[in-house]
């Protein structure tokens, strides 16, 4: 006889067959720690692709330094500080053709300069201190400073005064910025010592500028690129302080040439008459005026001073 299958037990295994075939449905609290986690994931592959996107700082030649967008772009900035000037597509492009007109007259006057900057190589630290002084221009206490300077200027050749009557107008604008110009002297040149003279007699700009003072206010702001020469100019110092006898310092001296500013003027005597013969040429272009500032500061400091240490009789 056969024996009769068993029905039961077949059921249950088609059952439990069933039953393990089926999707598991997930409680929403494992919906969302599994969505975190697939979000998290993407975040993680998203920041570590950026990261690697974002190449480390490179090093760069003095010549591509010159040329860069980085350089025109804070020159830009600075004139328009200075100047008020909100057209950004018109002063970016004076800048920019302004620095060729440099970069060209390097090449022509200095071509062995000019060789030299195209092989000689700023590493990132290097090129952030050659431009630091640059980028201060359009700190609003190197602002406030200059037009006090150049309202002082203004001033003692409109009254034909002499170098005592100029001495004592910076004197007594620039003393209430004292600190201030301390402050930007070390910001600008960070580990420069402290140091300044207090002897009025011991600046050469008051020792050998006699004879009344004479400015042409007539000259007209940014007419001959001035104010891009200028800032060129106190990149070219940068860099030498940074490259020391590795950077070319024709440039820097041709620069003297190109703008009718420059940050010393010799006397008669061959001596350096400085912060005075600066600001004497720069006046009325405030670019220029910063120039001399931030060329003489310590000068500056000095006879302000000193002025301070006298009270109302500065020994000249």
């Amino acid at each position: 006889m056969a024996t009769p299958m068993n029905l039961t037990t077949s059921s249950d295994e088609e059952a439990q067959v069933r039953q393990s075939t089926q999707p598991k449905r997930l409680s929403p609290a494992m919906l969302f720690a599994g969505a975190a986690g697939v979000a998290a994931a993407v975040l993680l592959a998203c920041h570590a692709s950026g990261s690697m996107s974002r190449a480390a700082p490179q090093s760069m030649t003095v010549r591509a330094l010159l040329e860069s967008d980085e350089l025109a772009g804070d020159m830009t900035h600075n004139i328009m500080a200075f100047s008020g000037d909100a057209d950004q597509e018109r002063v970016h492009a004076r800048v920019v053709a302004g620095l060729g007109e440099i970069r060209d007259a390097i090449r022509e006057q200095q071509p062995e300069a000019h060789e030299k900057m195209g092989s000689l190589t700023l590493s990132p630290t290097q090129k952030q201190a050659a431009m630091r002084v640059l980028k201060m221009y359009s700190d609003s206490r190197m602002l406030s400073l200059t037009r006090k300077v150049a309202s002082a200027v203004r001033e003692t050749a409109q009254e034909k005064g002499d170098q005592s009557v100029l001495a004592r107008k910076l004197a007594e604008r620039l003393t209430p910025s004292l600190s201030d110009m301390r402050q930007l002297h070390k910001e600008m040149f960070p580990g420069a010592k402290d140091e300044f003279n207090l002897d009025l007699d011991g600046v050469p700009a008051l020792k050998h500028w006699n004879g009344e003072l004479k400015v042409d206010l007539s000259r007209r702001l940014s007419a001959d690129n001035g104010d891009v020469q200028s800032q060129a100019h106190t990149l070219f110092q940068g860099l030498e302080r940074e490259l020391g006898d590795e950077m070319p310092n024709a440039p820097g001296r041709m620069l003297l040439d190109l703008s009718s500013s420059s940050s010393s003027t010799p006397a008669a005597d061959g001596s350096d008459t400085s912060f005075m013969g600066c600001v004497m040429k720069a006046v009325p272009n405030p670019m220029k005026v910063a120039s001399c500032m931030a060329s003489n500061m310590k000068e500056v400091m000095s006879m302000v001073m000193g002025f301070v240490q006298g009270k109302d009789k500065p020994t000249l």
